[in-house]
Protein backbone atom coordinates (compact mmCIF):
# COMPACT_ATOMS: atom_id res chain seq x y z
CA UNK A 1 0.00 0.00 0.00
CA UNK A 2 1.13 3.52 -0.28
CA UNK A 3 2.16 5.99 2.28
CA UNK A 4 -0.99 7.76 3.94
CA UNK A 5 -0.59 10.86 5.79
CA UNK A 6 -3.10 13.15 6.95
CA UNK A 7 -5.13 11.64 4.60
CA UNK A 8 -2.50 12.42 1.39
CA UNK A 9 -1.84 9.43 -0.46
CA UNK A 10 2.13 9.93 -0.53
CA UNK A 11 2.10 8.23 -4.55
CA UNK A 12 -0.63 10.77 -5.54
CA UNK A 13 1.36 13.80 -4.57
CA UNK A 14 4.03 12.31 -6.87
CA UNK A 15 1.48 11.72 -9.87
CA UNK A 16 0.92 15.69 -9.17
CA UNK A 17 5.16 16.32 -9.53
CA UNK A 18 4.75 14.35 -12.79
CA UNK A 19 1.85 16.93 -14.11
CA UNK A 20 2.56 20.29 -12.36
CA UNK A 21 6.60 19.56 -14.11
CA UNK A 22 4.77 18.60 -17.70
CA UNK A 23 3.06 21.67 -17.57
CA UNK A 24 5.81 24.23 -16.78
CA UNK A 25 8.47 22.18 -19.01
CA UNK A 26 5.67 23.29 -22.04
CA UNK A 27 5.04 26.84 -20.66
CA UNK A 28 9.07 27.52 -20.56
CA UNK A 29 10.62 25.60 -23.25
CA UNK A 30 8.13 25.99 -25.81
CA UNK A 31 4.78 27.49 -25.37
CA UNK A 32 6.92 30.98 -25.02
CA UNK A 33 9.93 30.19 -25.88
CA UNK A 34 11.59 32.90 -26.28
CA UNK A 35 12.01 34.13 -30.33
CA UNK A 36 15.10 36.21 -30.18
CA UNK A 37 17.17 34.20 -27.39
CA UNK A 38 15.86 30.34 -28.04
CA UNK A 39 16.69 27.99 -26.10
CA UNK A 40 15.91 25.04 -28.14
CA UNK A 41 15.17 24.72 -31.43
CA UNK A 42 13.03 21.47 -31.12
CA UNK A 43 9.39 20.61 -29.43
CA UNK A 44 10.42 18.78 -26.80
CA UNK A 45 7.99 19.46 -24.74
CA UNK A 46 5.28 20.53 -26.90
CA UNK A 47 3.07 17.98 -25.18
CA UNK A 48 3.50 18.90 -21.75
CA UNK A 49 0.32 20.84 -21.51
CA UNK A 50 -1.40 17.24 -21.12
CA UNK A 51 0.16 17.51 -17.60
CA UNK A 52 -3.59 19.66 -16.74
CA UNK A 53 -5.22 15.77 -18.15
CA UNK A 54 -3.72 14.02 -15.68
CA UNK A 55 -4.56 16.77 -13.07
CA UNK A 56 -8.06 16.23 -13.92
CA UNK A 57 -7.88 12.40 -13.56
CA UNK A 58 -6.12 12.73 -9.97
CA UNK A 59 -9.01 14.78 -9.10
CA UNK A 60 -11.25 12.79 -10.06
CA UNK A 61 -9.78 10.14 -7.47
CA UNK A 62 -8.92 12.48 -4.71
CA UNK A 63 -12.87 14.24 -4.70
CA UNK A 64 -14.30 10.71 -4.50
CA UNK A 65 -11.85 9.92 -1.72
CA UNK A 66 -12.63 13.02 0.15
CA UNK A 67 -16.33 12.81 -0.48
CA UNK A 68 -16.61 9.31 1.52
CA UNK A 69 -15.11 10.86 4.33
CA UNK A 70 -17.21 14.33 4.45
CA UNK A 71 -20.76 14.38 6.36
CA UNK A 72 -22.47 16.80 4.50
CA UNK A 73 -23.02 18.85 1.48
CA UNK A 74 -22.42 22.20 3.20
CA UNK A 75 -18.97 20.69 5.31
CA UNK A 76 -17.37 19.51 1.68
CA UNK A 77 -17.54 22.71 0.24
CA UNK A 78 -15.93 24.69 3.02
CA UNK A 79 -13.47 22.11 2.56
CA UNK A 80 -13.14 22.84 -0.90
CA UNK A 81 -13.09 26.97 0.24
CA UNK A 82 -10.10 26.45 2.30
CA UNK A 83 -8.02 24.25 0.34
CA UNK A 84 -8.72 26.29 -2.82
CA UNK A 85 -9.59 30.33 -2.40
CA UNK A 86 -7.00 32.04 0.01
CA UNK A 87 -4.30 30.45 -2.35
CA UNK A 88 -6.05 31.61 -5.51
CA UNK A 89 -6.09 35.29 -4.22
CA UNK A 90 -2.78 35.23 -2.78
CA UNK A 91 -1.40 34.09 -6.16
CA UNK A 92 -3.58 35.92 -8.34
CA UNK A 93 -2.73 39.37 -6.04
CA UNK A 94 1.06 38.49 -6.29
CA UNK A 95 0.83 37.86 -10.21
CA UNK A 96 -1.60 40.79 -11.14
CA UNK A 97 0.83 43.20 -8.91
CA UNK A 98 4.71 41.47 -10.42
CA UNK A 99 2.51 42.31 -14.03
CA UNK A 100 2.58 46.19 -13.26
CA UNK A 101 6.17 46.38 -11.98
CA UNK A 102 8.02 44.04 -14.52
CA UNK A 103 6.04 43.34 -17.43
CA UNK A 104 8.04 45.72 -19.15
CA UNK A 105 7.03 44.34 -22.76
CA UNK A 106 3.61 44.11 -21.74
CA UNK A 107 3.39 40.79 -23.03
CA UNK A 108 0.09 40.07 -20.83
CA UNK A 109 -1.42 43.66 -20.88
CA UNK A 110 -5.11 42.56 -19.94
CA UNK A 111 -4.00 41.42 -16.96
CA UNK A 112 -3.72 44.03 -15.73
CA UNK A 113 -6.87 45.44 -15.77
CA UNK A 114 -8.62 44.84 -12.58
CA UNK A 115 -11.40 43.70 -13.58
CA UNK A 116 -9.48 40.10 -14.49
CA UNK A 117 -8.49 40.43 -11.12
CA UNK A 118 -11.69 40.34 -9.60
CA UNK A 119 -13.33 38.10 -12.13
CA UNK A 120 -10.28 35.55 -11.86
CA UNK A 121 -10.55 34.95 -7.90
CA UNK A 122 -14.50 33.58 -8.82
CA UNK A 123 -12.97 30.56 -10.70
CA UNK A 124 -15.32 31.68 -12.85
CA UNK A 125 -14.50 31.55 -16.83
CA UNK A 126 -14.41 35.36 -18.31
CA UNK A 127 -16.93 34.16 -21.36
CA UNK A 128 -19.43 34.03 -18.48
CA UNK A 129 -19.17 37.72 -17.24
CA UNK A 130 -18.87 38.88 -21.18
CA UNK A 131 -22.75 36.93 -21.25
CA UNK A 132 -23.58 38.56 -18.03
CA UNK A 133 -22.57 42.53 -19.27
CA UNK A 134 -23.21 42.04 -22.64
CA UNK A 135 -19.42 42.26 -23.69
CA UNK A 136 -17.37 40.18 -25.42
CA UNK A 137 -13.96 39.38 -25.12
CA UNK A 138 -13.76 42.30 -22.62
CA UNK A 139 -12.71 39.92 -19.65
CA UNK A 140 -9.88 37.38 -19.40
CA UNK A 141 -8.14 35.21 -17.16
CA UNK A 142 -5.55 37.20 -15.37
CA UNK A 143 -3.60 34.38 -15.63
CA UNK A 144 -4.42 31.56 -18.52
CA UNK A 145 -3.50 28.89 -16.68
CA UNK A 146 -6.90 29.24 -14.35
CA UNK A 147 -8.52 28.22 -17.14
CA UNK A 148 -8.75 24.61 -15.63
CA UNK A 149 -9.62 25.94 -12.17
CA UNK A 150 -13.37 26.43 -13.83
CA UNK A 151 -13.78 22.30 -15.18
CA UNK A 152 -12.69 21.49 -11.43
CA UNK A 153 -15.41 23.13 -9.88
CA UNK A 154 -17.82 22.03 -12.18
CA UNK A 155 -16.89 18.47 -11.28
CA UNK A 156 -16.89 19.52 -7.67
CA UNK A 157 -20.41 20.60 -7.79
CA UNK A 158 -21.48 17.40 -9.73
CA UNK A 159 -20.26 14.67 -7.83
CA UNK A 160 -20.98 16.38 -4.30
CA UNK A 161 -24.94 16.67 -5.41
CA UNK A 162 -25.05 13.06 -6.74
CA UNK A 163 -23.04 12.02 -3.50
CA UNK A 164 -25.52 14.06 -0.76
CA UNK A 165 -28.38 13.05 -2.55
CA UNK A 166 -28.06 9.51 -2.12
CA UNK A 167 -25.12 8.27 -0.32
CA UNK A 168 -25.83 4.49 -0.57
CA UNK A 169 -25.91 4.47 -4.42
CA UNK A 170 -23.48 6.78 -4.99
CA UNK A 171 -21.31 4.74 -7.64
CA UNK A 172 -24.38 3.62 -9.73
CA UNK A 173 -25.91 7.31 -9.82
CA UNK A 174 -22.36 8.51 -10.68
CA UNK A 175 -21.28 6.63 -13.31
CA UNK A 176 -24.64 6.45 -15.01
CA UNK A 177 -25.05 9.91 -15.40
CA UNK A 178 -21.31 10.83 -16.18
CA UNK A 179 -21.67 7.92 -18.67
CA UNK A 180 -25.15 9.69 -19.94
CA UNK A 181 -23.67 12.87 -20.22
CA UNK A 182 -20.48 11.43 -22.32
CA UNK A 183 -22.76 9.86 -24.65
CA UNK A 184 -25.08 12.59 -25.44
CA UNK A 185 -22.09 15.01 -25.95
CA UNK A 186 -19.98 12.58 -28.39
CA UNK A 187 -23.26 11.67 -29.95
CA UNK A 188 -23.23 15.56 -31.19
CA UNK A 189 -19.98 15.55 -31.29
CA UNK A 190 -19.89 12.81 -33.92
CA UNK A 191 -23.34 13.16 -35.71
CA UNK A 192 -23.90 16.87 -34.70
CA UNK A 193 -23.45 20.46 -36.07
CA UNK A 194 -20.01 21.03 -33.35
CA UNK A 195 -20.31 24.29 -35.80
CA UNK A 196 -23.37 26.04 -33.67
CA UNK A 197 -23.17 28.73 -32.23
CA UNK A 198 -25.33 27.66 -29.13
CA UNK A 199 -23.56 24.45 -29.33
CA UNK A 200 -20.34 26.01 -29.03
CA UNK A 201 -21.00 28.75 -26.41
CA UNK A 202 -22.96 26.01 -24.01
CA UNK A 203 -19.76 23.95 -24.17
CA UNK A 204 -17.34 26.63 -24.13
CA UNK A 205 -19.18 27.63 -20.71
CA UNK A 206 -19.46 24.23 -19.54
CA UNK A 207 -16.41 23.07 -20.97
CA UNK A 208 -16.68 20.00 -17.80
CA UNK A 209 -18.47 17.91 -21.02
CA UNK A 210 -14.60 18.18 -22.90
CA UNK A 211 -12.64 17.22 -20.16
CA UNK A 212 -15.33 14.42 -17.97
CA UNK A 213 -13.79 11.60 -19.31
CA UNK A 214 -10.71 12.32 -17.09
CA UNK A 215 -12.78 12.82 -13.89
CA UNK A 216 -14.57 9.86 -14.49
CA UNK A 217 -11.18 7.44 -15.27
CA UNK A 218 -9.97 9.05 -11.51
CA UNK A 219 -13.15 7.79 -10.06
CA UNK A 220 -13.34 5.03 -11.46
CA UNK A 221 -9.57 4.09 -10.73
CA UNK A 222 -10.71 5.28 -6.74
CA UNK A 223 -13.47 2.77 -7.33
CA UNK A 224 -11.42 0.25 -8.40
CA UNK A 225 -8.66 1.18 -5.49
CA UNK A 226 -11.33 0.33 -2.93
CA UNK A 227 -12.54 -2.85 -4.64
CA UNK A 228 -9.54 -4.23 -6.16
CA UNK A 229 -11.42 -7.64 -7.13
CA UNK A 230 -14.52 -6.14 -8.83
CA UNK A 231 -13.95 -6.55 -12.60
CA UNK A 232 -16.55 -4.06 -13.62
CA UNK A 233 -14.54 -1.30 -13.30
CA UNK A 234 -11.75 -2.49 -15.22
CA UNK A 235 -14.20 -2.60 -18.06
CA UNK A 236 -15.83 0.89 -16.82
CA UNK A 237 -12.03 2.17 -17.79
CA UNK A 238 -11.54 0.36 -20.38
CA UNK A 239 -15.46 2.18 -22.55
CA UNK A 240 -13.58 5.43 -20.29
CA UNK A 241 -10.62 4.94 -22.16
CA UNK A 242 -12.03 4.34 -25.80
CA UNK A 243 -14.27 7.77 -25.27
CA UNK A 244 -10.54 9.82 -24.47
CA UNK A 245 -9.44 8.35 -27.73
CA UNK A 246 -12.70 8.59 -29.19
CA UNK A 247 -10.79 10.74 -32.13
CA UNK A 248 -7.91 8.12 -32.78
CA UNK A 249 -5.31 11.70 -32.18
CA UNK A 250 -1.84 9.78 -31.13
CA UNK A 251 -0.42 11.50 -28.83
CA UNK A 252 -3.96 11.39 -26.65
CA UNK A 253 -3.94 7.65 -27.23
CA UNK A 254 0.09 7.78 -25.97
CA UNK A 255 -0.52 9.84 -23.01
CA UNK A 256 -3.43 7.97 -21.89
CA UNK A 257 -2.10 4.98 -21.45
CA UNK A 258 1.19 6.25 -19.40
CA UNK A 259 -1.75 7.61 -17.46
CA UNK A 260 -3.48 4.98 -16.77
CA UNK A 261 -0.57 2.42 -16.22
CA UNK A 262 0.29 4.83 -13.72
CA UNK A 263 -2.85 4.16 -11.88
CA UNK A 264 -3.06 0.73 -12.62
CA UNK A 265 0.92 0.27 -10.71
CA UNK A 266 -0.26 2.32 -8.01
CA UNK A 267 -3.35 0.32 -7.51
CA UNK A 268 -1.84 -3.47 -7.90
CA UNK A 269 1.47 -2.62 -7.99
CA UNK A 270 2.73 0.37 -6.14
CA UNK A 271 5.86 -1.15 -5.35
CA UNK A 272 6.99 0.07 -8.68
CA UNK A 273 6.46 3.50 -7.91
CA UNK A 274 8.15 3.64 -4.77
CA UNK A 275 10.22 6.36 -6.19
CA UNK A 276 7.73 9.01 -6.41
CA UNK A 277 7.18 8.64 -2.73
CA UNK A 278 10.82 10.48 -2.19
CA UNK A 279 10.66 13.96 -0.74
CA UNK A 280 11.26 15.85 -3.86
CA UNK A 281 8.65 14.35 -5.63
CA UNK A 282 6.11 14.79 -2.76
CA UNK A 283 6.94 18.15 -2.22
CA UNK A 284 6.60 19.31 -5.48
CA UNK A 285 3.31 17.38 -5.27
CA UNK A 286 2.03 18.95 -2.06
CA UNK A 287 2.72 22.49 -3.45
CA UNK A 288 1.34 21.77 -6.88
CA UNK A 289 -1.76 23.78 -6.30
CA UNK A 290 0.28 27.20 -5.85
CA UNK A 291 3.07 26.02 -8.07
CA UNK A 292 0.41 26.00 -10.98
CA UNK A 293 -1.67 29.71 -9.80
CA UNK A 294 1.74 31.38 -10.26
CA UNK A 295 4.10 29.32 -12.52
CA UNK A 296 3.30 30.93 -16.02
CA UNK A 297 3.14 34.45 -16.43
CA UNK A 298 5.35 35.46 -13.43
CA UNK A 299 7.86 32.66 -15.09
CA UNK A 300 7.44 34.02 -17.83
CA UNK A 301 8.10 37.17 -17.42
CA UNK A 302 10.92 36.65 -15.66
CA UNK A 303 12.62 34.77 -18.40
CA UNK A 304 12.10 37.50 -20.96
CA UNK A 305 13.43 39.64 -18.58
CA UNK A 306 16.64 37.87 -18.00
CA UNK A 307 17.37 35.41 -21.10
CA UNK A 308 19.35 37.87 -22.98
CA UNK A 309 21.92 37.68 -19.91
CA UNK A 310 22.73 33.83 -20.94
CA UNK A 311 22.73 34.13 -24.31
CA UNK A 312 24.04 31.67 -26.17
CA UNK A 313 23.12 29.30 -23.71
CA UNK A 314 19.85 30.81 -23.12
CA UNK A 315 18.40 27.48 -21.53
CA UNK A 316 20.03 28.26 -18.19
CA UNK A 317 17.42 31.15 -17.68
CA UNK A 318 13.95 28.84 -17.94
CA UNK A 319 15.72 26.37 -15.87
CA UNK A 320 16.79 28.89 -13.23
CA UNK A 321 13.47 30.14 -13.04
CA UNK A 322 11.73 27.18 -12.82
CA UNK A 323 13.79 26.42 -9.91
CA UNK A 324 13.12 29.63 -8.31
CA UNK A 325 9.44 29.07 -8.43
CA UNK A 326 9.68 25.28 -7.18
CA UNK A 327 11.26 26.33 -4.19
CA UNK A 328 8.97 29.87 -3.49
CA UNK A 329 5.90 27.31 -3.53
CA UNK A 330 7.24 24.94 -1.79
CA UNK A 331 8.12 27.54 0.97
CA UNK A 332 4.69 29.22 0.41
CA UNK A 333 2.95 25.95 1.07
CA UNK A 334 5.33 24.46 4.05
CA UNK A 335 5.10 28.39 5.95
CA UNK A 336 1.62 30.32 4.42
CA UNK A 337 -0.71 27.74 2.88
CA UNK A 338 -1.04 25.11 6.50
CA UNK A 339 -1.35 27.86 8.48
CA UNK A 340 -4.23 29.24 6.81
CA UNK A 341 -5.72 26.42 6.46
CA UNK A 342 -5.87 25.44 10.03
CA UNK A 343 -6.93 28.98 10.71
CA UNK A 344 -9.84 28.69 8.36
CA UNK A 345 -10.80 25.10 9.52
CA UNK A 346 -10.58 26.44 13.09
CA UNK A 347 -12.85 29.18 12.03
CA UNK A 348 -15.46 27.53 9.19
CA UNK A 349 -15.60 24.20 10.39
CA UNK A 350 -14.89 24.56 14.56
CA UNK A 351 -12.06 22.17 14.40
CA UNK A 352 -9.24 22.41 16.76
CA UNK A 353 -5.44 21.34 15.16
CA UNK A 354 -3.04 19.93 17.74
Amino acid sequence: MSKVQDNRISILDGFRAIAIMSVLLYHYFYRWNDSIYPYFGGDYFHYGFKGVSFFFMISGFVICYSLQGTSNFTTFWKKRFIRLFPSMLIASLITFVFLILFDYSKIFADSTHFRNLLTSITFLPPNLFDFIFGTKNHFSYLNYSYWSLWPEIQFYLLASTIYFVDKLNFKRNFITICFTLLLIYNLFMFFGNVENQYFIKFTNLFNLLKHLCFFLSGALFYMLYKEKKNRRYIVLLILAFVIINFKLILIDLVTSIIMYVLFFCFIYFPDFLRFLEKKAFVKIGVSSYFLYLIHEYIGVVLIKNNVSLFYPISFIAPVLVMIFIIILSIVYTQKIELKLGKYFNELLLKKKNA
